[in-house]
């Protein structure tokens, strides 16, 4: 196994890594600071358009890769990367006021998914599923900070992060009709396994079914067999804030992993860089891009 830093770029908060097959370029976003970016890991390169305010996630459309789909404090938006313009689709109803969105993916029929936070307080966030028209639908409540998504190999199962809650949940998941229900825990990161590895953040799935999940304050990746909800698997990393992780390259064999700066440290000096970890004997599969 290897561990490099691909990214010039040290992102104050690096999240939502989503793999371009077609142009072979990571895509992210630095969140605080506002930054849509596109990596080349071949040459270490980071593109970035700049919007004004808090970005989470960033998702190709699958008809039109130019356009990407991002979430901008309360708004989602069609972003063209080369022009740098965006067009707001859709917000947070009024009442949810003072939310806003986090972490997002699609499933396999291209439907996008995403989760709110309300800052400070416990249980007030919401999942999530944008329907056709650019409409939310509500699937969830009571999430304190809703982060990293993944669905089974067989699409049965809807894998989902709350990470002040330091749980994995998952739902009973139906394809056809995009329908999630029956929450249950699956991971508690207050059981003595996970002590001392931070909270859930990111997470991916591997063709295997096993989860990749992003330990932020836990310095780790962990590989997590969903089955019998034991760790397979740490990959220390080398700084303290891992925020997200995907699998990528033209054989998805290699882990893309986000992580941000921590305020105060100055010994970790590639944090906030994007890492891409290989040789693990596993891969992933091609990404979900979104389907209007």
């Amino acid at each position: 196994m290897s561990i490099k830093a691909v990214s010039e770029r040290l992102s104050d908060l690096g999240e939502g890594p989503h793999w371009d097959v077609n142009t072979q370029k990571l895509y992210y976003v630095d969140a605080f600071v506002g930054d849509v970016c596109r990596l080349d890991p071949a040459t270490g390169v980071t593109e970035a358009v700049h919007l004004d305010g808090i970005t989470t996630f960033v998702i190709p459309y699958r008809s039109d890769r130019s356009k990407l789909l991002v979430t901008l404090n309360r708004q989602v938006r069609k972003l063209n990367f080369t022009t740098g313009e965006s067009e707001l689709l859709t917000e947070l109803p009024p009442e949810t006021a003072p939310a806003r969105f986090n972490d997002g993916k699609c499933d396999a029929r291209g439907r996008a998914w995403t989760g709110t936070l309300v800052p400070q307080e416990e249980e007030k966030g919401h999942l999530y599923r944008l329907d056709p028209g650019y409409v939310l639908t509500q699937i969830s409540d009571k999430i304190t900070l809703s982060n990293g998504l993944a669905w089974s190999l067989d699409n049965r199962t809807l894998y989902f992060i709350d990470s002040e809650g330091k749980k994995i949940y998952f739902f009973d998941f139906n394809l056809e009709d995009g329908s999630a229900s029956n929450r249950q825990i699956l991971i508690d990161y207050n059981e003595k396994e996970f002590e001392g590895l931070g909270v859930p953040d990111g997470m991916t799935i591997d063709v295997e079914g096993k989860l990749w999940v992003a330990c932020f304050g836990g310095s780790c990746v962990l590989r997590i067999d969903p089955a019998t909800k034991t760790i397979l698997r740490k990959i220390e990393m080398p700084c303290t804030n891992v925020t997200s992780c995907c699998f990528g390259g033209p054989h998805f064999d290699i882990l893309y992993v986000t992580t941000a700066k921590k305020e105060g440290v100055t010994d970790q000096p590639q944090a906030g860089a994007v890492f891409a970890v290989t040789d693990l004997g596993t891969r992933g599969q091609p990404p979900n891009d979104f389907v209007e």
